[in-house]
This record gives C-alpha cells, sequence and structure tokens, in this order.
C-alpha cells in the first residue's frame, strides 16, 4: 500500500468531504520507481530468474491481487453496516492498491533486463502488502461494523423479549433456559466488549508496522473471531430459550 497511491482521485475527493483521516496510516511506500535498489526488493521468483520467468511471476502476482482487491471493493460497496468513515478509508486504501498493483504490472511488462524486473516483481510484496494488511483490515473491519451496527443491537433486543417471556411464564423458566439467558446475557457483553473499538484499531496498523512485527494484527484478527464466535453462542442461547418457550 502506497502512500502515493493511496492518494487517488477517490480519496482525494474523500479527503475534501472529511471522510478519511486515517488513510495514510495504511500507507508503506512511495510509487515504484526504477531508483530501487536490489537489496531491498529481491524477487520471489528467485535469484536466478530469467527475464521471461521475472515478467511471467509479475503478470500473476498483480492479476491475482487486483482481482482479490476487486472483489472486497465489491463487497465493501454492498456492505450497508459498514460506518462511513469506515468504508472510505477501506475504499481508499483498496482502490489505491489496485493503482499500484497496475503500476506494476505494466512496469514489469516494460521492463528490459532482469535487473530492473526482478526489483519491481519484489516490490509487489515488500511495497505493498496487500494480502497480509489491505485485506486482513478488511475482513476485521467488516466484521466488527456488522456486529456493532446489527448482530449487538438485534440481540440485545431479542434478549430483553425472552427475559420478559421468562419471567411472565414461570414454569417455562426450566433451568436449561436459565443457563441459556445467563450465557446469552454473557455473550452479548463479550460482543460488545470484542467489537468496540475493533475496526479502529485494524485500520492504524500501517505496512510499515507489518514489517517491523509480522504478529501486529494478530490481537485484532483474534478479535474479530471471537466477535463470530460470540454471536453464535448467543444464537444457540436463543434457539434454546424458545424451545423451552414453546415447550
Amino acid at each position: 500500500m502506497s502512500i502515493k497511491h493511496i492518494i487517488t482521485p477517490l480519496a482525494v475527493a474523500l479527503v475534501a468531504a472529511g471522510a478519511v483521516t486515517t488513510v495514510a496510516t495504511s500507507a508503506e511506500a512511495a510509487t515504484p520507481t526504477s531508483s530501487s535498489t536490489p537489496s531491498s526488493s529481491a524477487s520471489p521468483a528467485g535469484k536466478d530468474a530469467s527475464l521471461a520467468t521475472l515478467q511471467a511471476h509479475g503478470e500473476a502476482a498483480t492479476t491475482k491481487r487486483i482481482a482479490s482487491l476487486n472483489a472486497a471493493i465489491t463487497k465493501v460497496n454492498a456492505d450497508t453496516t459498514l460506518s462511513t468513515g469506515d468504508k472510505s478509508t477501506l475504499l481508499a486504501t483498496l482502490t489505491g492498491d489496485v493503482t499500484a498493483m497496475d503500476h506494476l504490472h505494466d512496469a514489469i511488462a516494460a521492463d528490459t533486463t532482469t535487473t530492473q524486473a526482478r526489483i519491481d516483481d519484489g516490490n509487489i510484496v515488500t511495497q505493498y502488502r496487500v494480502y497480509r494488511v489491505a485485506l486482513r483490515q478488511d475482513g476485521i473491519v467488516r466484521t466488527a461494523d456488522r456486529a456493532i451496527a446489527r448482530a449487538l443491537p438485534h440481540l440485545q433486543q431479542v434478549e430483553q423479549k425472552l427475559s420478559g417471556r421468562l419471567t411472565k411464564h414461570t414454569s417455562k423458566d426450566s433451568d436449561a433456559a436459565k443457563a441459556a439467558l445467563t450465557d446469552l446475557q454473557k455473550q452479548i457483553a463479550s460482543l460488545q466488549s470484542d467489537a468496540q473499538g475493533l475496526a479502529g484499531s485494524a485500520l492504524a496498523v500501517t505496512p510499515a508496522q507489518y514489517d517491523a512485527n509480522h504478529d501486529v494484527l494478530h490481537a485484532d484478527q483474534a478479535k474479530a473471531k471471537s466477535v463470530h464466535a460470540d454471536e453464535q453462542a448467543a444464537k444457540k442461547d436463543v434457539a434454546t430459550i424458545r424451545a423451552a418457550l414453546k415447550g
């Protein structure tokens, strides 16, 4: 993810509207140029790879990333649970990386020496953390925002209704129902705790931070998994209580 490539026309428009405040934190490096040094950008294709091999690798690697980024952009645009700010930041980052991959795709195809092709090919990974940062941020942020905007309010409403029905129909308030209600309340509290602030934490991570510490997003990713687990456990509790009320 590149600072220069993130500041695309879309990102500029978003900044002008006051929507993007953390886009720059997702950036890693400037637009790749011929001034890059071979030592800083070793190609994954191998040190003895031919120009044709390097170009084929670059073609495949950039094309794969562009497809993944475009798929993520489609999902972000369709996601109605994302906050305005998070949506704007994600789109600016993802579209910026598409621009960067397009640039590298063309640069590698135009390279005439293995030295420059190796530099440009290496930059796909070392200068742009598409899979390691951008797309992981996308998944974490959409999970967190969906939980806060949809899952949490729904579960809180359901818990209140079921609790009231159990209080009203004491004959249905079995030990299993009581245990399920207690656990439901616990899962709702856990969901709220896990999701709160998660999107902002993930978006604050930069590719440079990832390079310094490959575990930098692990805690946020673990919380995103917990959010999903909390929601699933809460749904089971709801099913248990509803079954008791029908019995």
